[in-house]
């Protein structure tokens, strides 16, 4: 019950018992006694009435103010402050509460004050000590400024910045901050120019507010707006200006970010001196040490001229002076670098001068925390004085309790809050030790830096040294040269006995020299006089077996099939000719070179095993396991040797094997001359008809078999031993044969160890030529090689027989089909029955070209493809499969025994199969593929900033078969590649947010996006550095210009693999203008020059498919006549032997001519030697083209020149 109500009830009893006198006085008086009495009971009960009334209002209203007063200590809002007049206690006890919510008020607020100053150093020493951590190990002034410029203005809230360092009187840019005009930030400043400028001459901080609109421009992705204000801070080091700090925000700083600012920069100040002062000594490092290694070059180069001193000892003299005047340089820059140690010595004082600063403010900090802590204690001993007065106060009022309960509550807050300022105190001196610790990490720094001057220094003395030896060695070389003169001199008189003798050597030479040559130029006009008519013949049936009429029968098609065969085979035995008629003048000179024996064994295995099979022989390569991995010799021509022996052993054996054993020299057996151990001996082993004993030096001659009727039997021209056992003395080793008649045969060739020197060949200067030619031709040569004619996969044999049972004679429209080019046929059987399990029809083909003709025939929706293959290997295979428009779009999965290669994917192969493989990765194989071939619409990402041209990108490729999304930054393009896949990526370079070398480095480090194909298109002009980089990321790169949307069309068709037929028609014609040799070639204007018109017939023949524009010469003056009328021809083809004027002249006659200097000029020659070819690319032509042509190879060259 409350003080009111017991108020109330003491009226109402005073009231009854008035009452109870009134009833008394009615019994007991009469008259005016009783109404005397009646009188005086009722001013008693009205009085009783007002005085209770009086005293509950007081009660009420003092409780009243004493509640608001504990409400407001509790809340920490003010109370009524007005003066009370005291009447009573409890106008004493509210005037006690009134000064005890002041007293709580004043501790409450400089609490606060207190721990917000603590806070803000708090958040400042934490922000030093963040970004002394990031500046660790900081090495150059760009890095280390874009780390401190990035991690500023992400602290105080920076909308843009700019960090310039000075050299000399300018500053140059070093990091910028959301710049939104790199360009002009670029740009050097002077000091005193612009706002940048003064700031930088006065030292003093510039700031400016309400800044013009317009002035600069804060960009994002959701728009752009102009600061509000601009802050320009010099960064100084010893009053020194060192750099300047550019900061503009969208409102001003308050103290606390500016106390951060300055902070900072003083700390910056001191790092780029001292990064400054290091890259100083770096160089000082570089310079000496560059120095010295000029100093021992030299030395070297001084003592390889012992043997000619007799003609350089003036020179000897020079050198000597010159090393002397190197050591005085090399003294002086050892005095600099005594000086720079100086320096940096100082630099160290002023870093311990840093650090007792430091120390100084982790006392303050701790000064600062023990004041905290007294104030708690005095809030601790207020409030137990507040619970003293509550207790005393409790006997007036027990309605105050709940109120002092309460007050107690927050005081126990108050409490807890102290406790958490002394941990934040604590964790300040741990930052504050974490400093020092740096500061010690620092001083071992500098002194590593002194002991590597001192090494420096002594390195120095020790190169003094060696240059005084060296002039002691000149002085002993000096007495060397007078006795070398002396034995010149008896030398001479030698010689002149011996000259006689030289002169009559040298016209013998010149006589075998002579007849050499002209050996040699009877067989390269035989050459071509041979290859001209074949020319005609293998062009003409190349143009038939294409059957663009499609009016050539079955029959008629296999006949020119023959044709064309009996002209290779006519062509490879003129090529023989030629190789022994080179081999016997000298004039092969071996290639030496690094050749991998597991390669090469890969590569002769791959070429005879399908050759075996169908003979039924077995055929093995092996390999002795202590053989080096590779060994230094002319692998063409290893190759060359091996491949005629295992050749004549498939010939001339009819059951049994043929084997290839490649061991030591000291465990060959059934060698009449034994080997060295060091030797590697390669023997190739049959079960054949033998060789007579009379008859094995026989066989090594020119057009000689063991006798007449294996001649007849076998056919074959009798060269390839020949050649074999000459190529063989070129690369230093020998042939050996052991044989017994029906008993078999082994041929072994036998190399040195020590590789023959290409040198010991020459004889001649015009030999070394020769050689160096056939170096420089080898490569493009076995590119050349390595084309493989359209008619071979035109021929009809390759789609009329299958050597396994697969499923190509019960194909319906509605089938998948699954094509398999593999020569394993255990493996390919594996493959066959998993495509059948899945549901697909399976065509399975052994070879490469067999494949690639049945990919024309049947259009299959995939390819299951492996890279070894014979005839013609995958890589070639997946080239021509992407370069047709009707076949491009069948998603193909390379199988191979090697690792994963990135040129895979950048062909345009889907995924990449590594052999062996267990049935769960097959299952898992073709799981994806039957997932891709049934999944219609393909997804694609664009990257792009620009609006506008992202827009137009998703427009022009937009079709219901492909699925676009479109960003604009790098991590938005992150973001979509985390949550969905995508079969294809298109990236512009110059992002906003992140550069686009970052963005393609985090997606190829990605283990599941590493099989994404990037396409770069971008409108940046790349340098040679770029585009190797880009190379070894994206698949392609399309450099923004006219016509990129188109080529970036057909990127994304080819590794989307989408159908062109299901294109819309405009799109379909653009790829087929872009891929069809008709349409780039139509129109062009070709001079053909030669003097036979059968070969003009022939290739023009070839140039008319494809719309060109011909035009004939038969001599080089007539094609001189026809240049002066004719200024359009882009293209010519240049005979060599002509009557008049033979193609060299006409081609050196050609690019005298300004207007020609830069058109094409294709050199057609008959004659293979190498030096001919190398003539041609003297006397102007931009690339040559053996006869008889190649179609093939034609059309590929023409692309190269006329299609950019």
């Amino acid at each position: 019950m409350n003080i009111k109500n017991r108020i109330w009830r003491n009226a109402a009893v005073t009231i009854v018992m008035a009452l109870l006198y009134s009833v008394l006085s009615l019994f007991l008086l009469k008259g005016p006694a009783l109404a005397c009495s009646l009188g005086l009971a009722f001013t008693g009960m009205a009085a009783a009435c007002l005085a209770s009334y009086r005293t509950a209002l007081r009660m009420q209203t003092r409780l009243a103010h004493l509640t608001a007063i504990a409400e407001g200590m509790k809340e920490g809002t003010p109370t009524d402050t007005r003066p009370i007049r005291i009447q009573d206690e409890w106008d004493e006890l509210v005037l006690a509460f009134h000064s005890l919510s002041a007293q709580f008020r004043a501790r409450s607020g400089q609490e606060h004050k207190l721990r917000l100053e603590a806070e803000e150093q708090a958040w400042i020493n934490q922000q030093v000590s963040e970004m002394a951590i990031l500046l660790q190990g900081s090495v150059k002034v760009e890095a280390a400024s874009a780390i401190f410029l990035n991690k500023l203005a992400a602290a105080v809230q920076a909308s843009y910045g700019v960090l310039y360092v000075r050299s000399g009187q300018v500053l140059h840019f070093a990091a910028g901050y959301a710049c939104g005009e790199p360009t002009r930030s670029l740009e050097p400043i002077p000091m005193g120019s612009g706002l940048v400028g003064q700031c930088a001459l006065e030292k003093e901080i510039l700031e400016r507010h309400h800044l013009p609109e317009g002035y600069i421009k804060v960009s994002s992705a959701l728009g752009e707006a102009s600061p509000a204000s601009l802050t320009i801070i010099p960064v100084l080091y010893e009053e020194e200006l060192v750099a300047v700090l550019e900061l503009a925000s969208f409102l001003p700083y308050p103290d606390k970010e500016r106390q951060l600012i300055d902070r900072v920069s003083r700390n910056l100040g001191v790092l780029l001196h001292t990064l400054a002062d290091v890259a100083r000594i770096d160089e000082l490092l570089r310079e000496t040490q560059n120095q010295k290694e000029e100093l021992e070059a030299q030395t070297e180069e001084l003592l390889a001229q012992t043997d000619e001193l007799h003609a350089q000892t003036e020179e000897l003299h020079a050198q000597t002076e010159e090393l002397q005047e190197q050591a005085q340089e090399l003294a002086s820059s050892n005095g600099r670098l005594k000086r720079e140690m100086e320096l940096t010595a100082r630099q160290k004082e002023e870093l311990q001068q840093q650090n007792e600063e430091v120390h100084a403010q982790a006392e303050e900090l701790q000064t600062q925390a023990e004041e905290l802590r007294v104030s708690m204690e005095m809030a601790v001993r207020q409030k137990e004085e507040i619970e003293r007065q509550a207790l005393e106060l409790k006997t007036q009022a027990d309605s105050l309790r709940l109120s002092n309960e309460q007050l107690a509550a927050e005081f126990e807050r108050t409490a807890k809050q102290k406790e958490e300022i002394e941990r934040q105190a604590r964790e300040l001196k741990e930052q504050a030790d974490e400093i020092l610790a740096s500061n010690e990490q620092l001083k071992e720094q500098i002194a590593l830096t002194e002991r590597q001057k001192e090494e420096i220094a002594a390195q120095a003395d020790e190169v003094l040294a060696q240059a005084e030896e060296l002039q002691s060695q000149a002085d002993e070389l000096q007495v060397q040269t007078e006795e070398l003169a002396d034995t010149n001199e008896n030398l001479l008189r030698q010689m002149e006995i011996t000259e006689r003798q030289k002169l009559e050597i040298k016209a013998q030479a010149d006589e075998i020299y002579l007849a050499a040559q002209h050996k040699s130029e009877f067989l390269a006009n035989v050459s071509h006089e041979l290859r001209t008519p074949l020319n005609s013949l293998l062009i003409l049936s190349q143009i038939l077996a294409e059957n663009k009429e499609g009016n050539l029968q079955a029959k008629q098609l296999e006949y020119v099939h023959t044709i064309f065969s009996a002209g290779k085979d006519l062509l490879q035995l003129i090529d023989e000719i030629l190789d022994l008629a080179k081999l016997e003048t000298g004039k092969m000179l071996p290639v030496l070179e690094p050749t991998e024996l597991h390669e090469l064994a890969d590569s002769l295995y791959r070429s005879f095993e399908h050759q075996a099979q169908k003979r039924s022989l077995t055929f093995d390569v092996r390999m002795d396991r202590t053989l080096p991995e590779s060994i230094i010799t002319d692998g063409h021509r290893l190759r060359q040797v091996l491949r005629n022996l295992i050749a004549n052993a498939l010939k001339f054996t009819e059951t049994g094997s043929v084997s290839l054993e490649i061991l030591r020299g000291n465990k060959a057996t059934r060698l009449r001359q034994p080997a060295a151990a060091g030797d590697i001996v390669f023997a190739v082993t049959d079960t054949g008809i033998g060789i007579p004993s009379d008859k094995l030096e026989a066989i090594f001659e020119a057009f000689q078999q063991a006798d007449g009727t294996t001649s007849r039997k076998y056919g074959g021209t009798g060269l390839g031993l020949t050649i074999s056992r000459e190529l063989a003395g070129l690369l230093g080793g020998r042939i050996e044969v052991y044989s017994e008649e029906g008993g078999g045969s082994v041929f072994s060739l036998v190399l040195p160890a020590v590789p023959v020197e290409a040198a010991e060949q020459a004889e001649t200067e015009s030999l070394s030529i020769a050689a160096a030619a056939e170096h420089a031709s080898k490569d493009k040569a076995s590119f050349m090689e390595s084309f493989i004619p359209d008619i071979s996969i035109s021929n009809p044999k390759l789609l009329q027989f299958s050597e396994m049972e697969d499923d190509r004679a019960d194909l319906q429209p509605e089938d998948t089909v699954l094509l398999i080019i593999e020569d394993e046929k255990d493996f390919a059987s594996i493959l066959l029955e998993l495509a059948r399990r899945r549901g697909f029809k399976a065509i399975v083909a052994f070879q490469g070209d067999q494949g690639l003709a049945l990919a024309h025939a049947y259009k299959p929706d995939a390819i299951l493809l492996d890279t070894d293959l014979p005839v013609l290997d995958g890589w070639a295979i997946i080239s021509r499969l992407k370069s047709r428009p009707e076949l491009r779009h069948i998603p193909v999965h390379v199988i191979s025994t090697e690792e994963t290669d990135p040129h895979t994917l950048s062909l345009g192969a889907l995924s990449f199969w590594k052999k062996p493989s267990d049935h769960e990765e097959l299952e898992a194989a073709f799981l994806q593929i039957e997932s891709y071939i049934r999944r219609q619409t393909k997804n694609l990402l664009i990257v792009e900033d620009h609006p506008d041209l992202r827009k137009s990108l998703v427009a022009f490729i937009a079709h219901p078969d492909v699925r676009i999304t479109a960003v604009a930054t790098g991590r938005e393009a992150l973001e979509q590649l985390t949550v969905q896949h995508f079969d294809c990526m298109v990236l512009d370079l110059g992002l906003s947010d992140l550069p686009g070398f970052d963005l393609l480095e985090q997606i190829k480090t990605n283990r599941k996006l590493q099989t994404l194909p990037v396409i770069i298109y971008t409108g940046k002009e790349l340098s040679k550095h770029d585009e190797q980089r880009l190379k070894h990321y994206a698949e392609s790169i399309v450099i923004k210009n006219v016509r990129s949307m188109e080529r970036l069309y057909d990127e994304t068709a080819l590794y989307l693999h989408r159908r062109t037929a299901d294109l819309p028609p405009d799109k379909q014609r653009l790829i087929e203008k872009l891929h069809n040799p008709e349409s780039a070639f139509e129109g062009r204007r070709i001079l053909l020059v030669d003097d036979d018109m059968r070969n003009i017939f022939a290739l023009s023949s070839v140039l008319e498919g494809y719309n060109m524009e011909i035009r004939f010469a038969q001599n080089g003056r007539e094609a001189l006549s026809i240049l002066d009328e004719e200024k359009e021809i882009e293209l010519i083809f240049m005979d060599i032997m002509m009557p008049e004027m033979d193609g060299y002249e006409t081609m050196r006659e050609i690019r005298r001519r300004p207007e020609y200097e830069n058109v094409v000029i294709i050199a057609l020659t008959a004659r293979a030697m190498e030096e001919d070819r190398v003539k041609c690319l003297q006397a102007g032509a931009s690339d040559y083209i053996p006869k008889p042509i190649n179609t093939t190879q034609l059309v590929t060259m023409l692309k190269a020149w006329l299609i950019k």
